[in-house]
């Protein structure tokens, strides 16, 4: 009976130990990398959202009058409920095309005047990628990419 006893208490203790050198292995390793430099391959590099992100788009709208930037909600000017499920086109915008097709609906709906300027990035590896700068009138160069009607007489 007490060799039993002795047995599971050595190997309580190795699994206590292997438990320990594991855990060890797992916290500290990204340390080893990080913190001390080290460039071995046994110990992994800790990397929080690696590629998580990358399609993901901040679209800002202004409004510029006399020189002067006023943030623009494109929900409330173009008369929509701000929603994922009803309105995906105006929530999440991907690309420069998506980007330029809410501009031209924003701009349809404030008229021939109107002047809209547009900041957008979009996340990509470790950085914001600017897509569009606020430099340019929206609603000018979406005139520009209408096609042109001509009148029959």
């Amino acid at each position: 009976m007490i060799e039993g006893n002795q047995r599971r208490s050595s190997t309580a203790w190795i699994r206590w130990i292997v438990l320990v050198v594991i855990g060890g292995w797992i916290v500290l390793s990204p340390a080893y990398r990080q913190v001390f430099g080290g460039k071995s391959t046994w110990f992994p590099r800790w990397v929080m959202f690696h590629g998580f992100g990358r399609d993901v788009c901040d679209v800002r709208f202004f409004e510029s009058s006399g020189g002067e930037l006023t943030p623009l909600d494109r929900f409330e000017v173009l008369g929509r409920e701000r929603s994922w499920s009803t309105n995906k086109s105006l929530v999440r915008m991907d690309n420069s095309a998506d980007v330029d097709a809410v501009a031209r609906r924003l701009c349809k709906a404030m008229g021939p005047e109107a002047d809209v300027r547009i900041f957008a990035r979009c996340g990509s590896r470790g950085k914001w990628k600017v897509k569009r700068r606020v430099k340019e009138n929206a609603c000018r160069k979406s005139r520009r990419l209408l096609p042109k009607l001509r009148v029959q007489e």
